[in-house]
């Protein structure tokens, strides 16, 4: 008997035994299906609507992390001679640093990551993974607690006449704490949430608070010792406002109240929280997306929703393993289909609209001018739209101060400048940041 044959009676062999296991799953199935069909199409649908939400919430984070990373470019244009960047200096109405640039934001919280750590996932790099904090040897207070503020509102407090509780509620903790407590509002930052690509990659909704605090090290008595700078992990917990239990069991206080019972400097209530997991918060926002969908549909969805658990409880099946599979087997499938062919088109979107834009370049024999380069680059026309805003009476106004003159005299002669390509700067600035951890570069494609 030659080898091939041999090869051939167990290929059929091997197939023979995975048709007889499919034809007893089919067994099983319609056996089992009056039992579990009503699990089955909810999983489905549930499936579907998460499937399409989850690629709607991360299709645009490369456009919210370019729309960012755009933003603080254009305002280093504002700054002064030996300055610093426009954004990163406290303004009204909370006078403390709001976080613009999703690559800094560890650094200016003071934290860092492991020397060996590394990525090439702008997601992860701005993410709460492995966050770490130096600590001075005779640091006189081993703990540490950070604050950071997620605003609902782009222009926070804008509109005084229709102001947002939670806003309004932020601003008197702030105040509170200058008189109260001994750190003040130094160690608060905030955060407005829309167009944000930190709100966005870390799945937190606004408003919202998010607390850090070190973990302390055990350290051996050689440890003790040293002088060299304790490297304590970093903890992340959020609190999604308002609070869905009080704080103060029988009373639920005002906005002002909840957020000063969360973050005084004795308070011990960040620790009845779970510590930060993405999934965990993605799980959270999903569910919240099916009980909407559930009152928004009551005699629809929210029917098939409660036929399904009275039937289910009907059997006492819920908890029966078959139930359990047939649930997460429905659910995965419909929701990969909604994801990955969300996915599908948005490529064959992005294919066309290269193909377009090369055909419409291949068809125009006019050489691109200076002023064209400037037309097409998003800092240049954020620059050239600041331009047009002054009237020629503004302008000279502007320009006689010592700051203004020096402004408008760096944008007018930028504009002017031939070699406008803020989008590859901008990569090069990501493949930097990325690259202090590691030699791993950002792909281009």
């Amino acid at each position: 008997m030659g080898l091939p044959v041999i090869i051939l009676y167990y290929l059929r062999y091997g197939w023979n035994i995975i048709k007889l296991i499919l034809r007893s799953i089919k067994s099983v199935f319609f056996l089992t299906l009056p039992l579990t069909v009503l699990t089955i199409i909810l999983s489905i649908i549930q499936g579907l609507v998460l499937g399409a939400w989850y690629h709607g919430t991360t299709v645009n984070h490369p456009d919210l992390l370019v729309s960012n990373m755009m933003r603080v470019k254009t305002y280093e244009w504002f700054k002064e001679p030996g300055g610093q960047n426009p954004l990163r200096i406290p303004r009204a109405p909370y006078h403390i640093q709001q976080l613009h640039n999703p690559l800094e934001w560890t650094k200016e919280l003071g934290l860092t990551r492991p020397s060996d750590w590394n990525t090439d996932n702008v997601g992860v790099f701005t993410s709460f993974k492995d966050l770490h904090r130096r600590r001075r040897r005779f640091d006189r207070h081993s703990g540490w607690h950070h604050w950071i503020y997620l605003s609902a509102n782009d222009q926070p407090l804008n509109e005084t006449w229709n102001a947002d509780p939670w806003d309004k509620a932020f601003l008197d903790l702030l105040q509170y704490r200058d008189k109260h407590e001994l750190w003040g509002r130094s160690n608060f930052h905030y955060i407005t949430c829309p167009g944000s690509f930190l709100c966005e990659i870390w799945s937190v909704p606004a408003p919202a608070l998010i607390h850090f605090t070190n973990e302390p090290i055990l350290r051996n008595t050689t440890q003790e010792r040293s002088l060299k700078p304790i490297i304590d992990p970093v903890s992340v917990r959020v609190f999604e406002l308002p609070l869905e239990k009080p704080v103060i069991p029988g009373t639920f206080p005002s906005q002002f109240e909840q957020m000063r019972s969360i973050t005084a400097s004795d308070s011990t209530y960040w620790e009845t929280r779970e510590k930060y997991s993405n999934f965990d918060q993605v799980r959270g926002q999903a569910l919240k997306v099916l009980r909407k969908m559930e009152k928004k549909y009551p005699s629809t969805y929210g029917m098939l929703v409660w036929l399904e658990d009275k039937w289910v409880n009907l059997w006492g099946s819920e908890d029966v393993t078959l139930v359990i599979m047939s649930r997460h087997c429905s659910f995965i499938a419909a929701a990969s289909s909604t994801y990955f062919g969300g996915q599908a088109w948005k490529r064959m979107q992005t294919w066309w609209k290269i193909r377009e834009k090369s055909r419409t370049k291949g068809d125009s024999n006019t050489p691109q001018l200076a002023t064209d380069q400037a037309a097409v680059d998003p800092v240049a026309r954020q620059l050239q739209s600041f331009l047009d805003s002054l009237s020629e009476k503004d302008k000279e106004k502007f320009g006689k101060t010592r700051r203004g003159g020096i402004l408008l005299d760096r944008i007018q002669k930028g504009l002017e400048r031939n070699d406008w390509n803020s989008r590859e700067d901008m990569i090069i600035g990501i493949e930097d940041a990325l690259r202090m951890k590691g030699d791993n570069k950002v792909s281009r494609d």
